[in-house]
């Protein structure tokens, strides 16, 4: 895939033509009389943000904000057939491929099967994912030449890799099987947090005694409800039998009454009056003499009546005793009875129980067994979990020795691969040691399959990170390997720290490679970065490589003179 031209709905944006082969430089420039002390605000980086947003960026909420129902168009030429993209800022979701309306994603699906030969199954490949090697965008993708916006290292080597020609099946396979043993490793200790687990390890106890002792237990309360006989007038029974019990105690009460009364009785009936009239008068005798005839008469006649009161009184306590023998009688029978039925209603008691006490049982079996079975389980499934551990470490370990072998086998190849970057670093810095390093990561604690690096060893050098991005970014356009981007594009950040030499030596080699293998480098300069170089070009250079191949010039002196043709600021840079 190259880009021909980027345009939009609008008259006032400046329409950018790309040549086809070879250099396109977009220049930025201020006037004499502007007061910004840089280049910034004319549209250069914005045009690399528009062409991703063309390529099926996520949604750019500034454009959407900022530049409403703006038609951003990009016309590519892929291995076949020339092709227009549009997609509209206020309607990001859908974009017209060739007139046709299409979904983002298919469109990503379109352009990953037009540019990149992504293997099945291997996680962290896209068009998306792959296209910023090719047009890095804001600050931080310019920093390094291995990072252009990747999530994680893993990412970061795949993609990487992929265009280096190098097997990303080995990089897929030890990050999937270090994720695998991280997730059997986090499920054993989350199984270990569970209630029971958690008490059973903190406590310091064995799993099969402990096993055994559920068991045991399971088994008496099996035999236990086995055996069981519910009475489902349980309570029922138990009310009744207290109502026995309590007429019981209150009819004993009653009969220690009546045999109390009996006894006093008795006791009353057999009493005699202490002095008889006899003995009165014995004891008086010498008083006799003291007494008249009609007296000793008159104790006589007192003696009789207290003879007969007494009599009386004797029959009066023998009838009041007959009839509480009868009251007694009727309340030992009555007691008889009521001892008879509590008797029968506690053996009832004694023989059944209730039913919730039935379910009490049942409910403890099937807590003891959800227990044993929680045991059961944890210990078979550790012996699982730790045997695909062992089985999975095994295989890292053989990943290790296949990756080896890999490495050894291919070294011709890869080494030819490594060696374009090391020429295109010998350009600048001949006397640096330089190079692309892939190493087998044997540790087994991390997903990473290689050590990859990018060097230029001159640290003391300015511009030397520019120059390893470059260089790099140069290697993978060169290389084809599982892709079809014919392009690079490079924003003018990339020149900054650059010295005027490494600048224009930089595009002596963009210029021979591009026209070399047909392929397109695509720069946005300002013109401070452009005028020193023309010293260490010869006149036709200069003219051939630089002032030929200035396609568009953006001015700060109007907004008309800028990208959009209108004055807006957007924060879209990352």
């Amino acid at each position: 895939m190259r880009l021909i031209r980027l345009s939009a709905n609008h008259q006032t944006f400046k329409t950018v033509n790309f040549n086809r082969t070879g250099i396109t430089i977009i220049v930025g420039s201020k006037t004499k009389d502007s007061k910004s002390v840089t280049y910034n605000g004319v549209g250069k980086s914005l045009i690399a943000e528009i062409i991703h947003f063309c390529l099926g960026s996520n949604k750019n909420k500034e454009f959407e904000k900022k530049i409403p129902n703006w038609i951003f168009s990009l016309e590519i030429e892929t291995s076949t057939n020339l092709h227009k993209i549009s997609r509209n800022t206020s309607n990001q979701a859908v974009v017209l491929l060739d007139e046709q309306e299409i979904k983002l994603a298919s469109l990503n699906q379109w352009l990953e099967q037009h540019c990149f030969f992504i293997p099945r199954g291997v996680p962290g490949l896209s068009f998306r994912s792959l296209v910023p090697k090719f047009i890095r965008r804001g600050l931080k993708q310019y920093s390094d030449p291995r990072e252009t916006g990747d999530y994680s290292e893993y990412d970061s080597l795949i993609r990487n890799a992929l265009l280096l020609g190098i097997d990303v099946h080995l990089i897929a396979l030890k990050s999937k099987i270090r994720d695998e043993i991280n997730a059997l490793q986090t499920l054993r200790k989350n199984f270990k947090t569970d209630p029971l687990i958690r008490e059973f390890y903190s406590g310091g106890k064995d799993s099969d005694i402990h096993l055994s002792h559920l068991e045991r237990k399971i088994s008496e309360l099996e035999k236990n409800r086995d055996e069981f006989i519910v009475a489902e007038d349980y309570y029922d029974i138990q009310q009744e039998a207290d109502s026995l019990s309590e007429s019981a105690e209150k009819i004993k009460n009653n009969i220690f009454i009546l045999r109390s009364a009996i006894v006093n009785i008795d006791g009353s009936i057999k009493e005699q009056p202490d002095l008889s009239v006899e003995r009165i008068k014995n004891l008086y005798n010498e008083l006799l003499q003291q007494f008249k005839p009609e007296a000793l008469k008159r104790l006589d006649e007192v003696s009789e009546f207290h003879k007969k009161l007494l009599e009386n009184r004797i029959s009066r306590l023998s009838q009041e005793k007959i009839r509480i023998l009868g009251d007694l009688e009727s309340e030992e029978k009555s007691l008889k009875s009521k001892q008879t039925d509590l008797d029968s209603k506690l053996q009832l008691l004694g023989k059944t129980r209730a039913l919730d006490q039935y379910t009490a049982i049942v409910n403890q079996i099937a807590d003891l067994t959800t227990q044993l079975q929680k045991l059961k389980d944890y210990n078979s499934l550790s012996i699982e979990l730790s045997n695909k551990e062992a089985n999975l470490e095994l295989q890292m370990s053989e990943e290790i020795i296949k990756t080896n072998n890999y490495l050894e086998e291919t070294k011709d190849e890869r080494e030819g691969n490594f060696e374009v970057f090391k020429e295109y670093a010998n350009r600048f810095y001949p006397n640096s040691p330089a190079g692309i390093t892939l190493h087998n990561n044997e540790g087994k604690k991390n997903k990473i399959r290689f050590n990859f690096d990018v060097r230029i060893e001159n640290d003391s050098s300015d511009g030397i990170n520019e120059a390893r991005i470059f260089c790099y970014d140069m290697t993978l356009l060169s290389l084809q390997e599982n892709h079809r981007i014919n392009f690079i594009f490079h924003d003018s950040r990339l020149y900054s720290n650059m010295d005027v030499r490494q600048r224009a030596e930089l595009f002596r080699i963009a210029s021979e490679t591009t026209r070399r293998n047909d392929l397109q480098y695509i720069a946005t300069l300002n013109p401070d970065q452009i005028s020193g170089m023309s010293e260490d070009f010869t006149p036709e250079e200069y003219k051939s490589l630089i002032q030929d191949n200035i396609v568009l010039e953006l001015k700060d002196d109007s907004p008309e003179s800028k990208l959009l043709g209108i004055q807006v600021d957007m924060h879209y840079d990352r």
